[in-house]
């Protein structure tokens, strides 16, 4: 998750520096990051006993809860990310 929100943040941050135009490449960057990492969330839930930050073992209503946070985290900072860069 550390690597993949790297990859979001820097190419939120390139978009709003640069004022990259919707879509570019990067927002594909940012969409494909955030689907791969939150199928990789859940295979650790499913097959290898993921856990949460607490320790306790990760179910998949905190997948859940997991998926809808970041797309809607995602959603907004896009659309900030590209009005920052107009």
């Amino acid at each position: 998750m550390l690597i993949s929100n790297a990859i979001v943040y820097a190419s939120l941050a390139v978009i709003a520096m640069e004022g990259a135009a919707f879509p570019s490449t990067l927002d594909f960057v940012v969409w494909v990051t955030v689907a791969l990492s939150i199928l990789a969330r859940r295979v650790d839930i499913t097959r290898w006993s993921g856990k949460t930050a607490s320790g306790e073992p990760a179910t998949l209503v905190h997948w859940r809860r997991y998926t809808v946070t970041v797309l809607i985290v995602t959603l907004v900072a896009s659309a900030l990310a590209h009005l920052i860069g107009k």
